[in-house]
């Protein structure tokens, strides 16, 4: 079986990135023939760990018990956790979050993650209002967002320019274009506190498609 993995994922087909060709898409626009990889939204667990991950909080730290949810994202109702977690879930991996089946994540939820009340087979992708309404006001992703800024802001010998070159990097894996420079530098410029001004920045860019889809 390992040999058989392995050449899977070493082959040109699985390896190839996402860019829509104009010659292949003439003859392929639905990609059956697999000349193109698929955009595939971020799951809800990746799309945590990746906000995590930006803003320099990710501990990649292996097995361990499981961490409480916040007790400000639990409704108040009967058989409600009496442990309070921490926002950010120590910066450990969504896999080692609780779950319980009456107090779940509104992020976690919001990004399609399976119920805990009975096997799924498959997932559902959705595309929905209450996704981007959650990126744009969760309290965890507002935290990554500050904590994305303090880490940017940590590299003070750097100009604000190379600061956004490498925020881009982090979240889309990308320079930004020149009018993106430009829109952000006049985004910053007209600031009235340095560390907000890049707070909200970097909470619009991890609300971008580019940074919930894997291409």
């Amino acid at each position: 079986r390992k040999h058989v993995l392995r050449t899977l994922v070493t082959s040109a087909t699985y390896r190839q990135d996402s860019r829509q060709r104009a010659e292949a898409a003439n003859a392929d626009g639905d990609n059956v023939l697999l000349h193109r990889q698929n955009v595939r939204r971020l799951e809800a667990e990746a799309l945590r760990d990746a906000l995590l991950a930006v803003a320099g909080r990710l501990d990649p730290t292996r097995f361990g018990p499981p961490i409480e949810l916040p007790l400000g994202d639990q409704p108040q109702q009967r058989g409600r956790p009496d442990r309070d977690g921490p926002l950010d879930g120590a910066g450990r991996r969504t896999i080692y979050l609780a779950v319980r089946r009456n107090f779940r994540s509104p992020l976690l939820c919001a990004f399609d993650q399976p119920t805990p009340f009975a096997t799924v087979g498959a997932r559902n992708q959705s595309n929905v209002p209450a996704q981007a309404l959650a990126l744009a006001n969760d309290a965890f992703v507002h935290a990554m967002a500050a904590a994305f800024a303090a880490r940017l802001l940590d590299y003070a010998a750097l100009p604000a320019a190379q600061r956004l070159a490498q925020a881009y990097q982090l979240a889309i894996a990308r320079p930004p274009t020149a009018d993106e420079q430009a829109a952000c530098d006049a985004f910053l410029a007209a600031a009235a506190d340095e560390r907000q001004g890049w707070t909200d920045l970097l909470h619009a860019l991890l609300n971008t498609t580019e940074f919930c889809f894997r291409r």
